[in-house]
Parts: structure tokens; sequence; C-alpha cells
């Protein structure tokens, strides 16, 4: 009878885990991407489970260059020692009715930062590759240059989530002028260029739409620019999609994005 009993409990629990994850894990999920985002860092894969009162969180995030920067000031200044201390947490970050939900959890944080990830030898063949763009693209900033050719290695690794290499395209987009958008199909033109004709090369195929009114146009039109062998139909296919929109002065602007990976 008490192993039953104590069946029926585990069983009960289970459920109960479960069903806590079913309803809140998709708020849990926006809540710790939103509150990372303000941090200046951008989460690729965030999964999480519940046993006994804890939340675990695993996080894959990758850090922007101006963090980092600031990071490495800290580092490099003299320590400071004080009699108080300050606590820095991600609490302030999230909302009130996120803090009343998982006020009896305790959270675990496996976090797992990509920028440790990145091959050296693809960051400088990259660099080579794109720094003519440097002054067309990225005028405005030189971090986002930085962010953006870690974030193509790290794709052509498969190390990264496509929805973040299209949030770095969405903010370059988003600083470029209407007179520039032919320059940016172009510079998409040879991204794809380069992540299939490298040698050993983990790409078999890639497309990207772009919706909206490109070079200030009074109606909307769309742009495909396709690159390999795209297996949309076959289940075996390592095939990665995404979408975002990305609001601009000219106006909304849909991107989708397909990478195909080789088996």
């Amino acid at each position: 009878m008490k192993n039953l009993l104590k069946k029926r409990i585990n069983t009960f629990e289970a459920i109960n885990q479960n069903k806590f994850l079913l309803t809140n894990s998709i708020v849990i999920k926006q809540e710790f991407t939103n509150a990372l985002l303000q941090k200046d860092v951008l989460v690729s894969t965030l999964n999480l489970s519940k046993a006994n009162n804890n939340l675990i969180l695993y996080i894959n995030g990758f850090t922007r260059t101006s963090k980092m920067l600031k990071y490495r000031k800290l580092i490099s200044k003299k320590p400071i020692i004080n009699k108080t201390k300050k606590t820095n947490s991600l609490n302030k970050l999230f909302t009130s009715g996120f803090k009343n939900k998982l006020a009896n959890d305790n959270i675990i944080i496996n976090y797992k930062s990509l920028n440790q990830l990145i091959d050296k030898k693809l960051l400088i063949k990259n660099f080579k590759i794109f720094r003519k763009f440097s002054t067309v693209l990225f005028s405005r900033g030189f971090n986002l240059f930085l962010d953006f050719l870690k974030i193509v290695t790290l794709v052509e690794q498969k190390k990264i989530n496509p929805k973040t290499f299209l949030l770095i395209l969405g903010q370059i987009f988003r600083n470029s002028n209407k007179k520039k958008h032919t320059k940016f199909v172009f510079f998409i033109k040879t991204i794809f260029d380069t992540l299939i004709n490298t040698e050993n090369s983990n790409i078999s195929g890639l497309k990207f739409i772009i919706n909206g009114k490109i070079m200030g146009k009074t109606r909307a039109s769309t742009v495909k620019i396709e690159r390999g062998a795209l297996s949309l139909n076959t289940i075996n296919s390592d095939c990665l999609s995404n979408q975002l929109h990305v609001y601009t002065l000219y106006g909304a602007f849909g991107f989708k994005l397909w990478i195909n990976y080789k088996n």
C-alpha cells in the first residue's frame, strides 16, 4: 500500500509540474528573453523544466560586443572595496504579475555563453570578406558589425538559432536608409554565397524573403533570395526557419529565413 501511495503521489506531482509548464512556459520564455535583452544578451535557445518547486532554465545566449567591452573596462580597473555590498539581479526587469507566479519557486539558471564557441579562423575569414560593408551599412556603429561577424560564424558552425541571426539583420536594415535597400539585398546575397561556397560547409541551402515597401515605393513588393538546395518537404532534412517583423520609418517589413543544414 505504501508503494502504491508513493507512486500516486509522484504521478500527481508530475502532472501538476507538467500543467505548470504547459500553462506558463510561453510567459516564462518571453519574460526571460526580454529581461536578458535589456542586458544586451540575445537568447538563442531556452528550455525549462520543473522539479520539487525548482524551476530549471537552460539558456544559450549571445552577449553583445558593447556589453563585453563594458565588462573588460570594469575588469581592467582596480577593484574598489566598499563596506556596503551591492547585489545585481534580474528581479527588477520582470513584471509584477510574473513575480507573483514564481513567488514560491526557486529558479536555477544554467547559462551557456555562445561567444566562447566562436571559431577564430572563421571569424578572421569572414572579416576579410565583409569588411567592405563596414563603411556602407555599419557607418553608425562598429560594434554592430562585430556582432554580425560573430553571429555569422556561429550560423556557419550550426551553434545558434536563425532567430538571433534575423534580429541582427533586422537591426542593420532598420539603421539603413531607403537608398541603401539595394545594397542590403546585395549584402544578403554575399552572405549566402560565402556560407555555401566555403570549404567543409555545413549548409546546403538558404532562402530569404523580404516583404514591404522597399526603396520607399508606394506599394509593397517581395524580394526572394535563394542559394543552394532546400528540401522542405522531407522529414529527414535538418531545416531551420524563422520570421521577424522589422519596423522602420518607411513602414513594417517582414523577414523570413530558411537554413538547410547537411545531415
